[in-house]
């Protein structure tokens, strides 16, 4: 008898501690399980838009040249804080005449960087050229910009062929340099022409001023 209830002690200690550490996993297991749903991001259609967004400008240019059809208009995002600029976005939709050998080039202004871009160009033509940022000296561009991005300009030999297309630049200042409420200046150009033998790009163009201490987005 005294060996049965032994046995029996043994197995009933031996249920017990199954039992708690079954239960113990169960409340592990529970615990990380409503964590990760207290934790995890939750997929949601709310947004602020323009969130952060503190000026924006809309612009348009056309080529005037005699039978040519080359334009672009698009929109500026700045955004900032204080006065601020912390970063920029130039959404540009062009249209590129087959006999223009200028395109468009766009301006990027002096402490701004160039940190992305994005292009559709060419849609559904033939030509090889895509969104070009210079890397060499731009100093030849005064004191307005410090580089400049090229779409369809060919300074030698005949048109790239023209097409239609939209680019996205994302441009990054340089905070070291920069100054609150500080103006700059974007420049697009479109169109060329042919005088005298004398090839000339870009012959018509806009400014587009953006300052910061304006107290409007537009």
């Amino acid at each position: 008898m005294n060996g049965k209830n032994c046995i029996g002690g043994i197995i009933l200690r031996s249920s017990k501690k199954i039992l708690v550490m079954c239960s113990t996993v169960i409340i592990v297991v529970a615990i990380i399980i409503l964590y990760r749903f207290l934790t995890h991001e939750k997929l949601s259609d709310y947004i602020v838009v323009n969130d952060g967004v503190v000026v924006t400008k809309q612009f348009s240019v056309k080529s005037q040249t005699a039978q040519q059809n080359t334009s672009a208009k698009g929109s500026i995002f700045v955004w900032g804080d204080k006065a601020m600029a912390k970063r920029m976005r130039i959404v540009t939709s062009f249209e590129i005449d087959p006999k223009d050998f200028g395109g468009m080039t766009i301006y990027i202004p002096k402490k701004w960087y160039i940190a992305n871009i994005l292009s559709s160009y060419p849609e559904n033509q033939k030509t090889s050229l895509q969104p070009y940022a210079s890397d060499r000296d731009m100093s030849s561009l005064g004191d307005d910009w410090r580089n400049q991005v090229e779409v369809g300009v060919t300074y030698v030999g005949n048109p790239a062929g023209g097409g239609t297309g939209t680019v996205i630049i994302d441009l990054v200042p340089d905070r070291k340099a920069i100054l609150p409420s500080e103006s700059f200046i974007i420049g697009v150009a479109v169109g060329s022409s042919t005088k005298g033998g004398v090839r000339s790009i870009g012959v018509d163009s806009i400014k587009i001023p953006i300052s910061l201490d304006s107290g409007s987005k537009n």
